[in-house]
């Protein structure tokens, strides 16, 4: 336990405190409490750190927007108290993250971050479904169970206290997949660079080979139709606490069955049963977002620029760019907006149909055309949502258990209205029954939003799209 002795100059910290508290609940707009925030400057004496186990203080102290023996404003003070506990909590190496000042004078102030570190060793079963998303196994493909994917994952988090990850995936069923995963965020002495290394390989028996009518087409047999193999790296520069650089590189070798290209000649281009390639690929992001997993305010800016092939093997030559913004708008009174902006663009006069992007493929989506895929080499989104804080806390779940990251459950209900629209450009050769290519998509409905431990979100939509067609939809991941 920490034992700090504070000086005479209590009540004058106290009183200043509660200024601060007063500008952190929405208070800011009264020009006497900002004017005296704003007079006042405060200095920033020791920061204690209680709660990590294992985390590492250097990891802890990266996030903060103070260090000690620095000299800020208390209006500036207020809100990195806020922003620094926020992005603690972005981590995703604590259940809970607290910034606490101590006042030692009016114009002293010491700092407590209290933290409670999550669980981060997860030997978990995987069972999920192999289809694009539940919707498509749902209808689509009937409910087919021989289309689930089932083993078991090993998440080793903060593995050595620096906030690295090991990933190790051993699959069955649909895609057998062995993968194996490394993430150091920081990899030098000023932690601004970061460094992933993952290889994988995967094989599969039933295949998608063609688009017809905006639904995939499968070919199956008893032996394994294609292989993968895949091994790359990424290297990221992060400067300040909201933007970041990556540079990927990796590469890639992938086959596939006679079938496969008797079914489509242009799986791979030209009716090739072997495609290897080397890919390179940057991102740029600035994220000031509250809280990754489903933010509530802040903003998200991402731009990726992608090259397949690189003149090397001769097997693939493709260009592409990508880039997003979205912005989260806290309301007040529980209220929240959000919106996001998508465009991508290909500019290869072919595709293989292996590498193809559009609506339905992963990130991309428009809601209430889950059933379909809209290829395309050209497109763009805007999804808009306007939502309801109904119901939120913490749920005691075992007092006696052994494990402290065990025993408590926060929640969250959200309400929500929702607009989707999108447009697709030319389809892609060797897909039929375009009829979604070109037109303007658009769909709306009502929605239950449900965020709980561990960052796990499950939606639960209705939806009306152009065509008047209506379905209820659920998944497993922010829509925004």
């Amino acid at each position: 336990m920490i034992d700090i002795k504070v000086k005479k100059g209590l009540k004058g910290g106290i009183v200043l405190f509660l200024l601060l508290i007063f500008s952190l609940n929405g208070f800011g707009q009264n020009i006497s409490v900002e004017d005296s925030l704003g007079s006042v400057t405060i200095n920033v004496g020791k920061i204690y750190i209680t709660g990590n186990k294992k985390t590492k203080a250097e990891i802890i102290l990266r996030e903060l927007d103070f260090v000690e023996g620095q000299q800020i404003s208390a209006r500036e003070f207020s809100q990195s108290i806020v922003l620094s506990q926020q992005k603690l909590i972005n981590t995703r190496l604590f259940v809970i993250a607290e910034v606490v000042p101590l006042f030692m004078s009016d114009t002293q102030v010491d700092i407590l971050i209290r933290l409670q570190e999550r669980w981060y060793i997860f030997p978990l079963p995987i069972f999920k479904l192999a289809d694009r998303n539940f919707t498509e196994w749902w209808v689509n493909q009937k409910r087919d169970f021989a289309r689930v994917n089932y083993g078991v994952q090993l998440y080793h988090f903060n593995l050595t206290g620096h906030n690295d990850k090991l990933i190790f995936r051993s699959q069955f069923g649909f895609t057998k997949q062995y993968e194996l995963q490394y993430q150091r965020p920081y990899i030098n002495k000023a932690q601004t660079l970061g460094l992933t290394l993952r290889t994988s390989f995967a094989n599969n028996k039933t295949v998608a080979t063609n688009t017809d009518g905006h639904r995939l087409q499968f070919e199956q047999s008893d032996d394994i139709n294609r292989r993968i193999f895949s091994s790359s790296g990424t290297l990221t520069y992060r400067p300040s606490f909201y933007s970041r650089h990556s540079i990927d590189a990796g590469f890639s070798r992938a086959s596939v069955s006679q079938l496969i290209t008797n079914a489509n000649p242009d799986y791979f281009q030209n009716g090739e049963q072997l495609q290897k390639y080397f890919r390179l690929s940057y991102v740029y992001s600035w994220d000031n977002r509250d809280y990754f997993a489903y933010p509530l305010s802040g903003n998200l800016f991402r731009g990726e620029v992608s090259n397949y092939g690189m003149g090397i093997f001769n097997d693939l030559n493709m260009f592409s760019v990508r880039g997003s913004t979205s912005n989260f708008f806290d309301l007040g009174g529980k209220l929240y907006l959000a919106n996001s902006l998508e465009g991508y663009y290909n500019f290869s006069d072919e595709i293989p149909y292996m590498l193809r992007s559009g609506f339905g493929y992963r990130p991309d989506f428009i809601r209430g055309y889950e059933r379909y895929v809209v290829e395309s080499n050209a497109f763009v989104s805007n999804r808009s949502e306007f939502k309801y804080k109904f119901l939120s806390g913490i749920q005691e779940l075992n007092r006696r258990s052994l494990i402290d990251q065990f025993r408590t459950m926060p929640y969250a209900f959200y309400l929500k209205a929702f607009v989707d629209m999108g447009y697709a450009g030319d389809p892609i050769r060797s897909t039929t029954n375009n009829f979604y290519n070109k037109e303007l998509m658009y769909s709306a409905g009502l929605g239950l939003d449900i965020v709980t431990y561990y960052d796990f979100v499950v939606r639960f939509e209705f939806s009306v799209n152009r065509q008047k067609q209506t379905g209820f939809f659920v998944n497993f991941m922010s829509a925004l």
